[in-house]
């Protein structure tokens, strides 16, 4: 994916900060990536705090931006110090994101049963009958439903590919993120058989479960990781449904939705971090053809 100059272009776009006739990138938005003097006072320096992530940098040096769990300690320590920067375990994410179903759905573990194991560990078992709705509500309307992840680093919260404290990869059918419970939702409600009609069905509902889900984050390479994580997710769940990989279109579809819901913001000004920009998101209206209304993040929040 990282070689891949057409999708980064997307994936590290900042549609703050974008017009139609020039694409501006998410930056560092952190001195992390400074190696040097030069680095971090010069404003030619691709590793400078106000740097343009490119995507070219990033297809060049693949390897360059990683999960926390694959930082130096020493960068993990400053970026928590500096940055109050706490990464949470995925039975926490799964426990809080439990709650808000349980508000939602009106009764306690729909989508798993929290519990200790064997060896004193917080775990969870992936409950195996479909999920029933209430009367008043409907599979779409939970698909529907908005939810965000304020400041949030690799997006834990939204989806669960790993678990970003011990990098332990976690098995499709055990995720417990808000985008992963809507994909088993979609699954669940849609129909199997490999038809055009039914493969066009499921890519329009993961369409609209990719815009209800939203984050930021103010340092550039967390929005990169989360966008990343969110894009790898829709093509794993695309995968394990359909047995192929998504075709072009629907790829670069996905990543535009997911370029528009995670998004690059200083979280006390709601400005794009170092400027006097607003955030801006969109809020969607359609998904086929995408659609949808330009909107600052602070007119939200007032």
């Amino acid at each position: 994916m990282r070689n891949d100059l057409q999708l980064l272009e997307l994936l590290l776009k900042d549609q703050s900060l974008s017009s139609p006739e020039s694409n501006s990138y998410i930056s560092w938005a952190t001195d992390d990536y400074s190696v040097t003097d030069a680095d971090k006072t010069g404003d030619n320096s691709p590793f400078s705090f106000n740097a343009q992530i490119t995507p070219e940098l990033v297809s060049h040096h693949q390897d360059l931006i990683q999960p926390r769990i694959k930082k130096h300690p020493s960068m993990q320590t400053s970026r928590s110090k500096n940055r109050a920067e706490v990464f949470t375990p995925a039975w926490i994410c799964n426990a809080q994101n439990n709650l808000v179903d349980e508000q939602w759905f009106g009764k306690r573990d729909v989508f798993n049963s929290e519990h200790i194991d064997e060896n004193g560990e917080h775990a969870w078992v992936t409950s195996q009958q479909p999920v029933v709705f209430p009367k008043n509500r409907t599979w779409m309307s939970y698909v529907r439903a908005r939810r965000m992840e304020i400041t949030c680093g690799e997006g834990p919260y939204l989806v669960s590919r790993y678990d970003t404290t011990t990098g332990r990869l976690i098995p499709i059918g055990e995720r417990i993120g808000m985008l992963d419970r809507k994909f088993r939702i979609i699954n669940e409600n849609t129909p199997p058989e490999p038809t055009k009609a039914n493969k066009r069905q499921w890519i329009r509902k993961a369409y609209q479960a990719l815009q209800s889900v939203y984050g930021f984050d103010s340092q550039g390479d967390n929005v990169f990781l989360t966008r990343e994580s969110v894009f790898l997710s829709f093509c794993e769940y695309y995968t394990e449904r359909w047995h192929r990989q998504p075709h072009r279109d629907a790829v670069l579809k996905a990543a535009e939705i997911i370029s528009w819901n995670i998004w690059q913001m200083d979280g006390l000004n709601f400005n794009v971090p170092n400027s006097d920009r607003d955030a801006v998101i969109m809020e969607w209206h359609n998904a086929e053809p995408l659609d949808g209304k330009r909107i600052a993040y602070k007119d939200i929040v007032k």
